[in-house]
């Protein structure tokens, strides 16, 4: 197959009946990370002291959405999800999920 036959996510839950959006229990990929870990976080805004420790995500880890988009107070957005890997729940930057 080449390139131009690929679809993206997206694409498949349109074809699908999905919305391709951030509904809530969805599953949704880490990707787009350039270097080190995407955190869950206790609140919706980046603060080293709010990671919960222990739960760091990579490239390629899996989230269950359990909530809605919501605007941090930092000005990015995030999503309240479940980390498959190990059941943490937490927020996570909406931007790092495919």
């Amino acid at each position: 197959m080449s390139e131009l036959n690929k679809i993206n996510d997206m694409e498949v839950e349109n074809v699908s009946g999905g919305n391709g959006g951030y509904n809530s229990n969805g599953y949704r990929t880490v990707c787009g990370l350039q270097t080190g870990y995407l955190a869950i976080r206790t609140a919706p805004t980046y603060d080293y002291n709010n990671e919960i420790r222990g739960s760091e995500l990579y490239n390629g880890d899996q989230v269950l959405l359990l909530g809605a988009p919501v605007a941090g107070s930092d000005g990015r957005t995030y999503v309240y999800v479940q980390a498959v890997k190990n059941g943490t729940q937490g927020y996570v930057n909406a931007g790092y999920l495919g």
